[in-house]
C-alpha cells in the first residue's frame, strides 16, 4: 500500500502532538500558578513580619517618651496597623504599664521591676510541655495566612503554640472584627519584648553606684555635713529611694541618717538596712577625734543589686 506523504508546506501537529502539547501546557501553567500563589504567600508572611517589627518599635520609641504604654495604635504612633492579610493587629500590654497604674505618682516603666504578663510557649496542644516567660511588657501579633488569631490572650497570660499544632484558642471579635474559631495549624506571627528589655532601650537600667569619690574633711569642735549619693538601679517605692548600710565608726559627736551600721553589711538581713535617698553625716566632731576614718557604705537597690564605696573621712584638730 502505497504511504501519501503530506504535501510539502503543510507541516502541522497531528490531534495526538497537539493533545500532548495542550497536557504538558497545562501543567506548565498549573505548575506556574502554584509558584506564583507560594511566592506571593511568602513575601505577605516577610511584610507582615516587618509590620510586626515596626509596630513594636513603634511602641517602644512611645515609652521612651512616656515613659508607659499604650495599647491605643493611634497614639502610639503605628503607621501600619493591619498586616498584609488586612487584619488588624493584635496588640497587648501589660495591666501596671498602662495609664492609671503606670504613672508619674505611682511609677513609670523604670522605677518597675516586675509585671503579671507572661508569655507561655506551648509544645503541645495541651500545653503540658511549654516555657514561660516572666515579666512581660507587650506582646504584638499578626493573625498570619489563615486569617485566624489562634493565641490564647488569657488574663496574666498569652499563650503561644509551635508552628503546626492544630489550634485555635482565640474566640470572639478583636478591634470588632470577627475572629474564626477554627482548629488549624498555627501560624500566627508573634513577637514579645520583657520589661527588662524595654527597660535596657529606654536607658533604665543603669547599674547602682554610689557617686562619691571622697568626703569633705571636718574639724574637730567645728559643725561637719556630708551626703552620700547614688544613683541607678531600681529604685524601692516609699520614703527613700534605695536601702543603706555602713561599716566602719564615726569620730565622736557624728551621727548618719540613715543610722545602719553593721560589722559584715552583706550579711545583715535587707529589713535591718536603712532606707533613704541618700545618707547624711552631720554634727560636731569632739574634741580629741582628729584623725582619718576609713568608712564602707553599701546601698541596694529593688531588684537586689549592691554597690559599695570606701570613703576616708578626714577630722583634723
Amino acid at each position: 500500500m502505497e504511504r501519501r506523504s503530506k504535501p510539502k508546506g503543510s507541516e502541522g501537529l497531528t490531534l495526538i502532538e497537539l493533545a500532548i502539547a495542550l497536557v504538558i501546557l497545562g501543567l506548565l501553567l498549573g505548575l506556574g500558578a502554584n509558584l506564583v500563589s507560594m511566592l506571593t504567600k511568602r513575601a505577605k508572611i516577610v511584610e507582615s513580619r516587618e509590620t510586626v517589627d515596626a509596630a513594636v518599635e513603634a511602641l517602644i520609641s512611645y515609652t521612651a517618651g512616656n515613659k508607659c504604654l499604650t495599647e491605643n495604635k493611634t497614639q502610639a504612633n503605628v503607621r501600619k496597623t493591619t498586616d498584609a492579610w488586612n487584619q488588624p493587629l493584635f496588640i497587648r500590654v501589660a495591666d501596671e504599664l498602662l495609664p492609671g497604674q503606670c504613672s508619674t505618682s505611682n511609677g513609670t516603666i523604670c522605677d518597675r521591676k516586675s509585671t503579671s504578663l507572661t508569655v507561655i510557649i506551648c509544645n503541645d496542644v495541651a500545653c503540658t510541655s511549654n516555657q514561660t516567660i516572666y515579666n512581660v511588657a507587650f506582646v504584638v501579633a499578626s493573625k498570619g495566612p489563615n486569617y485566624n488569631l489562634q493565641i490564647m490572650n488569657g488574663t496574666n497570660e498569652i499563650r503561644v503554640y509551635a508552628p503546626g499544632l492544630q489550634v485555635d484558642s482565640f474566640s470572639g471579635t478583636y478591634e470588632g472584627v470577627p475572629d474564626p474559631n477554627r482548629p488549624e495549624e498555627f501560624d500566627d506571627i508573634v513577637k514579645w519584648v520583657t520589661l527588662d528589655e524595654l527597660r535596657t532601650k529606654l536607658g533604665c537600667l543603669m547599674q547602682i553606684r554610689i557617686i562619691n569619690n571622697e568626703l569633705p574633711y571636718g574639724f574637730e569642735n567645728k559643725t561637719y555635713s556630708a551626703t552620700v549619693f547614688a544613683e541607678g538601679g531600681v529604685p524601692f517605692s516609699g520614703s527613700g529611694k534605695y536601702k543603706w548600710c555602713r561599716q566602719g565608726d564615726l569620730p565622736s559627736g557624728l551621727s548618719a541618717n540613715p543610722p545602719t551600721s553593721a560589722t559584715d553589711c552583706l550579711s545583715l538581713p535587707e529589713a535591718s538596712w536603712g532606707q533613704a535617698d541618700n545618707v547624711t553625716i552631720s554634727g560636731t566632731p569632739a574634741i580629741g577625734t582628729s584623725g582619718s576614718y576609713l568608712l564602707t557604705f553599701f546601698v541596694k537597690d529593688n531588684n537586689t543589686n549592691i554597690a559599695q564605696k570606701t570613703l576616708v573621712l578626714t577630722i583634723n584638730p
